[in-house]
Parts: C-alpha cells; structure tokens; sequence
C-alpha cells in the first residue's frame, strides 16, 4: 500500500497545475535556490491544507460557497498576477535580477493556498489509501508526511531538470521557456476563475 500511495502521489505531483509551473519558473529565471524556495512554499501551503482536509475545515469550505468562491477568485487572481508578471520579466541570457528565496518562497506558498481544489482532493484522494478501524488515525499520520515528502522530492527534481533546461538554452533564446510558464500561469488562472 505504501508503495502504490508513493507512486501515486508523485504522478498526481507531475500533473501540470499552477504550483508545479511557479516552481519551474522560478528555476528558469532564477536558479536552483529560487527553485527550491518556491518547492517549499508549495509544501508548506500542501501540508496546512491538509491539516485543514483531514481536520474537518476541507467539509466546511465545501459547505459554504462563499468562502469557496472567495478563495477560488483570489487565486485566480493571483494566479493572473504572477502569469503576467512572468511575461514582462523573462529574461535573456544573464540579466536576470536574483531575486530574494524569500520571495520564491512566497510565490509558491501564495500559488498553492488559496486552492480551494486541493482540500477537496486531499478529502477524496487520503481515504483511497486508509483501511478502516481503529488505527486509521495512525494511517493519516504516516501517509500526511510521506504525501509531503513525496511532492517536495518530485518537485526538487523538476527544478534540477528546468535548472538543466536553462543553462543548455544559454545563448539560444532561452526566455521562451520562461513566457511559456506565464501563458500557462495565465491560462491556469483564467481556467481556475471561469472554468
């Protein structure tokens, strides 16, 4: 069970989604550092909301639409935000500007946890791998950190490989992978605020 749990949650972590492209984005423009900065944001928000989920909070959202639709809108927003912000700073060759971890840390953090989607996720996707009785709160314990550990080792080896990607794209126009991330910010984004 702990196996097929581990590899389905890295395949569920690959799927392209907003979190996954302001990790490669900020490996893109930025580097390892950036990369792994916006990995822990994502993580961070991932385990608060599934502290959230597997506390009863995910059944509330679910139950108001107006907190759902609240947070649905804001991280549209957001979304849209970080999507054209990444078109009017991609860089070219070495001039991009290093920006804080910090910062990258946030961008991920603030990607990921105003998802009201991944609540409703972690409620349906957690209860597949738990066998009912009396130790299934010892089950949640075990798998919410190896959910967490999994997702931030996937995401750290998609920075190492966008941090390849780039510096094999020295000197051939390597600002395309960068204004891809932002069209696909802004279509996640656009998706998330009308789809």
């Amino acid at each position: 069970m702990i196996w097929s749990f581990i590899v389905a949650t890295a395949l569920i972590t690959l799927l392209p989604g907003p979190s996954l492209l302001v990790i490669v984005a900020a490996a893109l423009r930025e580097g390892w550092r950036a990369g792994a900065a916006a990995s822990l944001g994502v993580v961070t928000a991932d385990a608060n909301l599934l502290l959230a989920a597997l506390s009863g909070l995910g059944a509330l959202a679910q139950a108001s639409p107006l907190i759902l639709l609240g947070l649905k809108w804001l991280g549209a927003g957001y979304l849209l935000w970080l999507g054209v912000g990444q078109l009017r700073t991609s860089p070219s060759g070495q001039e991009a500007v290093a920006q804080a971890p910090g910062g990258a840390f946030r961008r991920g953090l603030m990607a990921t946890l105003p998802n009201p989607k991944i609540i409703g996720f972690l409620i349906v996707y957690f209860p597949q791998f738990i066998q009912p009785g009396p130790d299934a709160a010892r089950q949640m314990l075990l798998l919410g950190p190896l959910f967490l550990l999994t997702v931030l080792a996937v995401f750290l080896l998609c920075v190492a490989a966008a941090c390849l990607l780039s510096g094999r794209l020295v000197g051939k126009g390597q600002s395309w992978p960068a204004r891809l991330c932002g069209c696909c910010l802004i279509g996640c984004g656009l998706y998330s605020a009308f789809g």
